[in-house]
């Protein structure tokens, strides 16, 4: 499979301010978000999937709720989340870069690859 390059790879709006670019293959995906419309004064609301998922903060600051229970995360930090638990975030900075990897595949993604 040939590399995906940063400057190369599309990104995928996930709604104003917020983008992502992905690569995956049979098993394993991993999707970089960027997040710039923060800080924001309350979380997103909650998500949940099937898919095991461990998320890595590239830059900037924010809260991790797992089960509705605040983490606060920062460049270099790690959060993993099983199945079908109950997530999100709230930016603290003005720019928010994760790296997620899920496994199986989120199909759901895929549709707009």
């Amino acid at each position: 499979m040939p590399p995906v390059l940063s400057k190369d790879a599309p990104r995928l709006p996930i709604r104003e301010k917020r983008t992502r670019y992905q690569a995956h293959t049979d098993n394993l995906m991993m999707v970089v978000f960027d997040f710039d419309d923060g800080p924001n004064e309350q979380p997103d609301l909650p998500h949940q999937h099937p898919h095991e998922q461990v998320s890595y903060v590239v830059e900037g600051r924010l809260l991790f709720f797992l089960d509705g229970v605040p983490h606060e995360l920062s460049a270099g930090d790690m959060m993993t989340i099983p199945p079908n638990v109950p997530h999100g975030v709230q930016l603290l900075t003005p720019h928010v870069r994760i790296v997620d990897a899920f496994n199986p595949v989120r199909e759901d993604f895929l549709t707009r690859d």
